[in-house]
Order: C-alpha cells, then structure tokens, then sequence
C-alpha cells in the first residue's frame, strides 16, 4: 500500500482520472468511497486471475517432463552459444 500511495506517478494518475468521476452537486466522500471500493474489486480480480495463473504453471512445471525438456534446451543453448564462441573470429 506505501509504495502506492508514496509514488509520485501513482498519485498523478489518481489525481489525473479521480475528477471526471466526480460529481461536484454531490457529497465528495461517498463518491470517493465507491471508486475506491471499486479499484480495490478490480485489483482483487486482476490478481486473483494471476494467482489462478500461476497455480495452473506451477502444476505443470512441477512436472519431471518438463523440468528435463528445460534442461535439454538449456543444454542445446549453451552449446550453440559455445560453438558460437569457437567459431568467432
């Protein structure tokens, strides 16, 4: 949250897009409120969507396949990479 709230380019956006939402012939602080309420829904989706995300990766990286394909291709670019170095003049 302090890293938010402390950032200067944070601050300029809210500041930048919280007034085209307000309503001046009404009371402030309640409209304040419900948008914060729903940036917090929004930030909550969005990184309940990334948790779900990395879930489902962590699942398949896990796996003994997949850890020796890496190795494989981590073992083909390092070789290319040595060839590479051999070959340069």
């Amino acid at each position: 949250m302090w890293s938010n709230v402390l950032n200067p380019k944070a601050a300029s956006v809210y500041l930048t897009l919280t007034p085209q939402f307000l309503t001046s012939t009404r009371p402030i602080a309640p409209q304040i409120a419900t948008l914060a309420v729903a940036h917090v829904a929004v930030v909550l989706v969005w990184l309940l969507f990334w948790a779900s995300v990395v879930a489902a990766a962590r699942t398949a990286i896990d796996t003994p396949r997949f850890r020796r394909g890496m190795s494989r291709l981590a073992g083909a670019v390092l070789v290319a990479f040595g060839v590479r170095t051999a070959t340069a003049s």
